[in-house]
């Protein structure tokens, strides 16, 4: 849980110096007031090396030669300068002095001179920008997390950035601090992927945004003079920034201009309203600043980054507390237009280490670069928080279904992240509900119970079956077992017949890379006779229980197999697998109509299939994820395989059976937005060559009754199509809260509702040979379709966070069909 809050919160927010000779330090605040000036930027005069002060005015700055010129800017105030030499004791500090500005009244008549300005942005940035190609500087992060004002801890890091106009950006850290309740690995604290405000498109929070001085600003943003102010003798533009765009993701805030230079020199925005999340984040509010400066150059270029904000997350019976966001960045001594090593560019990976100077505690922090000072508050964090002060305890959830959550065991002993050193200084720590406790080792009969796990269903067939897991690793994790026991007391009427057993056992060969992996084991168990890619046996269950037809048939598997499977190094995300198999499979003539609420329904009888022994191979190539979440999330999975049965392997058919399950994802409309409209699909098909038996059929799968997610046929009921060849095609375009927000409601996009459309066209063929053996054996045939199948329907998605209801509309046999199923959330 605590790496969950930990990298939710920052996936949604986010050197090379000579030794200094000399540490400048001072305070920054209003001549006036005795006020500090936050962020004020300090430099040292023709050089682009400088620093911003902190929350306190406190600034330090490490000087290299001497004489030298120390050159403080604030907006609103006349910049400062001190000179000094190396004798320079003491602190430096500055009284800032407010720049008045004496302006005759101006009227605004017809088109707003905002416009204009910006115009002139917008060319001039367009021309230094091009002969801008490359630069490397020196920066300085600083991360907060905050439980309301309090600092529940602090990351640091020293870099090298560097950024190139067609290859991006890179980062290298060179050192890193913490408090003690993180460790170094969960130290994300960098520039990289930080936004620079003069961009034409910038990344915010997973959202692809116009930047406010893109070349086609103007069609995305209304910008409206406000305001004069001052900067020396310069005068500055305040500009406020508004959406002219309803359903694009934008900025809102206001910008300052430097007048005569037409750039910009400071900008504090927010995202507008359209740049939200659905549930499970209910509340979102980030504030950006960022200044910049030309360093007396041609460019302008950012020399700080601010952020500060909150966000929430919760469900129904589940609410975290608030979790805050600050963040300083600096970025100093620029060297522009200079050639960058072709090794930053050799991977994808934004952020790498130096390993030679990021092992040394703190070295960067202490010896030659510039940091922005801690404050008060900032210093007594780093005293205060241990060890043992972990995120999940500062954000522990409250709500009725905190109960039923598997927290961290780093929650439930307190440890957090100490080392034993420190566990050992301290044997009783607090445990969740405040008690002390000594750390005591499991017993052997915890270690067995902790990988046990209870496994139970219900259909015609097995009646109640009830069994037990037991899951365990060894050798290092390298090798895993799987051991399966349970009893069906339908067919087995006290016999043994109805004994499901199973072990499995897999090993890993390679212990560095887990590519490869062998696997081995035997089985007897009730199974379903035709097979389906999206529903299991123990999904099914809750129908027959409830008087409603079983969803599948059923026989009886017995047997043996061993097979591997590789994943290759550059095709990491796909597994090759091959599979050798020798069952025995042989029908199960039983059958109850019992639920418990006593309905009339008379279950169908469970068919007959062809008894015998089965030899063979199967090939399979898997890769991606998601087809497991019923629609929940969108799914891109690619499932293709090939199974080979001979007579002359001791099979009782001859028979090749080809199978194809695809999950795939695109989006379609309003492509900068964090989730944009997407259109989800399946494609589920087969056939064969040769014998094939009437237990290796395929499926196209239905609705549970009135529970109807994606991937199968929303107004096929109970019972799914089977087929020895099949094919079926579902899909879905999420066109999101997009049509709610057109209609005019502006707190759509934070509701979370989804509007979804959805269709789906499917057909299932028999053999002809599993016609006469339907036929003589039970007198029908199952279900299959023997024509199209086709449907459409509208969706309302994500209600509570919960569920979607949908209506499905039959066109090859006309009819309506409500359901149920769970929400899309992703």
């Amino acid at each position: 849980m605590q790496r969950f809050l930990f990298l939710l919160g920052f996936a949604l927010i986010f050197s090379n110096s000579a030794s200094a000779q000399q540490t400048i330090t001072g305070k920054i605040v209003d001549a006036e007031t005795n006020e500090p000036l936050a962020a004020a930027h300090v430099i040292i005069k023709g050089t682009y090396k400088g620093t911003i002060a902190n929350a306190d005015g406190e600034y330090t700055l490490k000087v290299n030669s001497f004489p030298a010129t120390i050159v403080v800017r604030f907006l609103g105030y006349e910049s400062q300068e001190q000179q000094i030499d190396a004798n320079h004791e003491g602190p430096l500090d500055f009284l800032m002095k407010e720049a008045f500005l004496e302006l005759e009244e101006i009227t605004v008549t017809g088109e707003d001179p905002a416009i204009s300005i910006m115009k002139e942005v917008i060319r001039r940035k367009q021309i230094w920008r091009e002969k801008l190609d490359t630069y490397q500087v020196d920066a300085y992060t600083r991360q907060q997390i905050l439980k309301d004002t309090t600092i529940v801890s602090i990351t640091e890091s020293i870099s090298e950035a560097y950024w190139d106009r067609k290859r991006g950006s890179r980062e290298v850290l060179k050192s890193k601090r913490q408090t003690a309740n993180i460790e170094g690995s969960d130290n994300f604290a960098g520039v990289s992927y930080l936004p620079n405000f003069y961009d034409d498109n910038l990344e915010i929070v997973e959202f692809d945004v116009v930047g406010v001085t893109h070349p086609n600003a103007l069609k995305f943003y209304n910008f409206e003079l406000v305001d004069f102010t001052k900067i020396d003798d310069n005068v500055v533009f305040e500009i406020k920034v508004t959406s002219k765009r309803k359903l694009q993701p934008l900025f809102e805030g206001t910008i300052y201009v430097l007048d005569l230079e037409y750039a910009l020199i400071s900008v504090r925005l927010k995202p507008n309203s359209v740049i939200v999340f659905p549930p499970p984040i209910t509340e979102f509010n980030m504030y950006y600043e960022q200044q910049f400066s030309n360093f007396g150059g041609d460019y302008w270029l950012p020399v700080d980054f601010r952020m500060e904000g909150m966000i929430e997350i919760g469900v129904p019976g589940l609410r975290f507390p608030p979790i805050g966001f600050s963040q300083i960045s600096k970025l100093s001594d620029y060297e522009v237009n200079t050639e960058l090593p072709d090794s930053l560019y050799e991977n994808y990976d934004w952020i790498t280490v130096d390993s030679a100077t990021i092992g040394k505690s703190d070295s960067l922090f202490v010896s030659s670069i510039d940091v922005v000072p801690l404050s008060a508050k900032e210093e007594y964090a780093y005293q205060t928080v241990r060890c043992n002060t972990s995120l999940e305890q500062e954000f522990r959830p409250k709500g009725f279904l905190v109960r039923f959550m598997d927290l961290d065991e780093e929650m439930e002993d307190g440890t957090g992240n100490c080392t034993e050193e420190e566990i050992k200084a301290d044997t009783t720590i607090s445990n969740r509900t405040g008690t002390n406790r000594v750390r005591k080792e499991p017993s052997a009969f915890s270690k067995f119970a902790d990988h046990l796990s209870v496994q139970a269903r219900y259909n015609r067939v097995d009646a109640v079956f009830a069994g037990v897991t037991h899951e365990d690793h060894f050798a290092d994790r390298r090798v895993r077992t799987t051991t399966k026991l349970g009893y069906s007391v339908g067919y087995g009427e006290g016999s043994l017949d109805g004994l499901n057993y199973g072990l499995d056992v897999s090993w890993w060969p390679l212990a560095k890379t887990r590519r490869l992996a062998l696997q081995a084991g035997f089985h007897g168990k009730t199974d379903t006779r035709y097979q389906s890619d999206l529903y299991g046996m123990v999904m099914t269950s809750g129908m027959p229980l409830f008087g409603y037809d079983d969803y599948f048939d059923y026989y009886r598997r017995d047997g043996a197999y061993v097979g591997a499977r590789f994943r290759p190094r550059r095709l990491w995300r796909n597994t090759f697998s091959l599979l050798y198999r020798l069952e025995e499979h042989s029908s199960i003539d039983y059958k109850t109509s019992y639920d418990i609420a006593a309905n009339s329904n008379s279950q169908r009888l469970n068919p007959p299939v062809n008894d015998g022994t089965l030899s063979s191979f199967e090939i399979k190539l898997e890769r991606g994820e998601g087809k497991e979440a019923l629609g929940v999330i969108g799914a891109d999975n690619i499932s293709l395989s090939i199974e080979q049965s001979l007579t002359a392997m001791g099979s009782d058919w001859d028979f090749t059976r080809f199978k194809m399950d695809i999950f795939q994802r695109f989006n379609t409309f309003y492509k900068r937005r964090f989730i944009p409209n997407s259109l989800d699909f399946r494609v589920n098909a087969g056939t064969y060559l040769g014998d094939l038996p009437v237990q290796r059929n395929g499926t196209l799968d239905a609705a549970f009754g009135y529970f109807t997610p994606f991937g199968g046929f929303k107004s096929k009921r109970y019972v799914p199509y089977e087929g020895a060849s099949y094919i079926a095609i579902n899909a879905e375009h999420n066109f999101r809260s997009v049509p709610l927000e057109a209609l005019g409601w502006r707190g759509a996009a934070k509701s979370g509702l989804s509007i979804i459309t959805f269709g789906g066209i499917g057909r299932t063929w028999l053999s002809g040979n599993q016609r006469e053996f339907f036929n003589a054996n039970i007198g029908y045939l199952p279900s299959n379709a023997n024509d199209w199948h086709s449907e459409v329907g509208i969706s309302l998605s994500n209600i509570f966070s919960l569920f979607r209801i949908d209506l499905a509309y039959r066109i090859d046999e006309p009819g309506l069909y409500p359901g149920i199923a769970f929400a899309r959330l992703f």
